[in-house]
């Protein structure tokens, strides 16, 4: 048993000594320089960063609701615990590979009495569902959207049959295959027909991931309005669009912690179509350091609830 907990005590300390290492290369590798000169309206920006925490804590909930459905045990009884697992395994997206997100919920919530196989299925199910809503819902917002009508006929109709392989994919049948392939892969065997997802599972987490990615998307835009004050709100399914895509991409970029440069360069690339370049650039390195603060105070205030709400209430 001591020594059960002495593993456990290494772990996390070995975990959070990692994330600090890879955490003050991430930051020292933004340019701030591109900061200078850009005004803020702070009512925006904090009307911003209270969607953008609202995302993350949603985020969370959805990532129960998922446990909870696949057949996991107790997780809304202890739900302020696991929501601090959630919360400190997301900053797992800093250290390259993305495998720390993943791992990171499953070693800290199994310590919870979770199940690792739950756990596992849940991971998998959560960043395919959340790629591929992603990825559908920002292509249907472009692809009718009249600013690139400079994109020729061609890859309309490609991102039409984006659209449509995301659509099939997120069928349960194709989906319960996709998840069984990549957890042979990851456990080295086959995928027990208990964890499969029904239709219910699917349309309940699409819907869910919807919702959330409208709601982090909009703080990022008032996060550009806060920069760019010749923004209008006509342009907000345009941007926010934007957001989602470049979320998507960045997440699928595995090399890249927290999809740093590749999500950037899809936000400077789209937004430059509806502002000047430069104003794109602040625009994607503000929002860069307003992600990283946000990603700290869900952290923080995870750990509070944790501490003086209890483990077993919130």
């Amino acid at each position: 048993m001591i020594d059960r907990l002495k593993s456990s005590k290494i772990a996390t300390i070995v975990f959070y000594t990692i994330l600090a290492v890879f955490l003050a290369i991430y930051i020292y590798s933004i340019d701030i320089s591109k900061l200078s000169g850009a005004s803020f309206v702070w009512q925006y920006f904090a009307l911003a960063t209270a969607l953008g925490l609202f995302a993350r804590y949603y985020g969370a909930f959805i990532w129960l609701t998922i446990l909870s459905n696949i057949g996991a045990k107790g997780v809304f009884s202890q739900k302020t615990a696991l929501l601090d697992v959630y919360a400190k395994s997301w900053l797992g997206r800093y250290i390259p590979g993305k495998a720390t997100w993943i791992l990171g919920k499953i070693y800290f919530a199994s310590k919870l009495g979770v199940s690792k196989n739950k756990l596992a299925v849940s991971s998998v199910l959560e960043g395919a569902l959340q790629i591929g809503t992603q990825l559908v819902l920002a292509l249907v917002i472009l692809l009718f959207d009249t600013r690139i009508d400079f994109i020729g006929g061609e890859v309309r109709w490609l991102l039409g049959l984006l659209i449509a392989i995301g659509v099939i994919i997120l069928t349960p049948r194709v989906f319960n295959k996709i998840i069984g392939s990549l957890y042979k892969l990851y456990k080295k065997k086959d995928f027990d027909i208990s964890h499969q997802v029904g239709s219910k599972i699917v349309i309940k987490s699409t819907l869910l991931y919807i919702t959330n990615s409208i709601i982090y998307s909009l703080g990022f835009f008032f996060i550009a309005m806060t920069v760019y004050r010749d923004l209008a709100f006509a342009d907000i399914f345009f941007v926010s669009s934007i957001t989602i895509l470049a979320s998507a991409i960045g997440t699928v970029a595995i090399f890249a912690p927290s999809g740093l440069g590749v999500k950037e360069g899809v936000q400077i690339a789209l937004l430059s179509i509806i502002m000047p370049t430069e104003i794109a650039l602040i625009i994607a390195v503000t929002t860069r350091l307003w992600s990283i603060l946000l990603d700290f105070v869900f952290f923080a205030t995870s750990k509070l609830i944790l501490r003086f709400v209890g483990r077993n209430h919130l």
